[in-house]
């Protein structure tokens, strides 16, 4: 998340040589202890002085003070109720505590009170909207509004509008607006990782390869980057480089657990089933989620299909929205001619992966033995479209 927004409205009326006038320059000029000790000063000669609570209230945030700030802003509302100020860095405290709707609540009565930044505000909304399981009401916010002007902030808009377009199942359109937010600033790499994963569960491995090699680049030592370099390398059949990327992530982070995953799949691109099935399985007691769904197809190849119904369902337990673990089960159960649990689990891979030609495919085939010629016509059509 970026760092606390460091803008203060200096209240009108002060003198030039006032001690308060002096805590706001040296505020400005980003000198924190001296700020702080001569907004203290002020507030020991009158509690009431709103500015100096703003300026200890931005600074204790900024060092994650949350008790510190929180007393600070909550005066300010209390001495000026119609200030909006207020309001508004009290939401972005809890917006970084993660307590989404108090966040929601503050930034709407901020909105209330004609914060005068509304872009930034609704922007913020958005988020706090999203994270709180409202991505609906997140792009109603971010409705209001028009792209920024300001790069960063016109990225941060685009990534919030990706975030909740995922959480809606839009992965085609969550996709595009992470792609703009990257273009506009490609400095966040959560935000790489988001469109990795997506493009990933959208079926696009290749795209999502292409992906993870800039993403490595620019960030040779995050080991949540290098994971996902090697996994969308193995997923790429053709490409050279499962073992350049285990390497990487054995140097950013060599007591991972994800390791031996990454070991496990460039052993499958070796052609070494048994070596790869002990990597997967060590990782998946190490507590990694990705191996079950591996150790399940791993299974599965080998006829083991007992060993991966048990690791495919480990890995629907751990993660219930995984649309590729949906498939694996529905592709299982239809090849065993258990029609309504094939059916249960693809229809929520296509909930999940809704652009998927895999899963429309496997569909086509289950509506076809289902006996509903239409609906498997439309999927197999759905399947072939880029």
């Amino acid at each position: 998340m970026k760092a606390f927004l460091l803008v203060l409205v200096l209240s009108v009326g002060l003198q030039s040589d006032s001690v308060l006038e002096q805590a706001d320059a040296a505020f400005r000029q980003g000198d924190f202890p001296k700020a702080a000790a001569l907004a203290r000063r002020v507030l020991s000669q009158d509690p009431t002085a709103v500015h100096a609570h703003m300026i200890l209230g931005v600074i204790a945030a900024e060092r994650a003070d949350w008790a510190a700030s929180n007393r600070h802003f909550a005066e300010v509302v209390r001495l000026q109720p119609t200030n909006p100020h207020g309001y508004f860095y009290l939401g972005q405290a809890k917006l970084y505590q993660q307590q989404w709707q108090a966040a929601i609540q503050y930034f709407s009565k901020a909105l209330e009170r004609r914060y005068p930044d509304e872009q930034r505000l609704l922007i913020e909304l958005a988020l706090a909207q999203n994270e709180a399981g409202h991505p609906e009401q997140a792009l109603a916010s971010l409705g209001k509004t028009q792209q920024p002007s300001e790069q960063r902030q016109a990225a941060q808009y685009h990534a919030v509008a990706a975030f909740a377009r995922a959480k809606l199942n839009e992965s085609r359109r969550a996709i595009e607006a992470m792609r703009r937010a990257l273009d506009l600033d490609d400095a966040h790499p959560d935000h790489w990782e988001f469109l990795i994963r997506t493009l990933m569960q959208d079926d696009e491995p290749a795209q999502a390869l292409a992906a993870a090699i800039r993403a490595q680049k620019k960030f040779p030592d995050h080991a949540d980057v290098q994971f996902l370099f090697a996994l969308t390398s193995y997923y790429v059949t053709e490409s050279p480089l499962s073992g350049l990327a285990l390497r990487n992530l054995q140097e950013t982070d060599p007591d991972s657990p994800r390791v031996l995953l990454a070991e496990g799949l460039l052993y499958r691109k070796q052609g070494k089933p048994a070596e790869a099935t002990d990597a997967f399985q060590r990782a998946a007691q190490r507590g990694v989620p990705d191996a079950h769904l591996l150790l399940g197809i791993v299974h599965r190849e080998n006829g083991d299909y007992e060993a991966a119904e048990r690791e495919y369902r480990e890995a629907e337990r751990i993660n219930p929205r995984n649309g590729q673990v949906m498939l694996e089960l529905g592709k299982m159960f239809l090849a065993r001619g258990e029609l309504e649990q094939a059916r249960t689990r693809l229809e929520k891979a296509v909930e999940f992966m809704p652009d998927s030609p895999s899963v429309h495919y496997q569909l086509g085939l289950l509506y076809r033995r289902l006996g509903q010629p239409e609906k498997s016509q439309q999927h197999f059509q759905l399947s072939k479209q880029p």
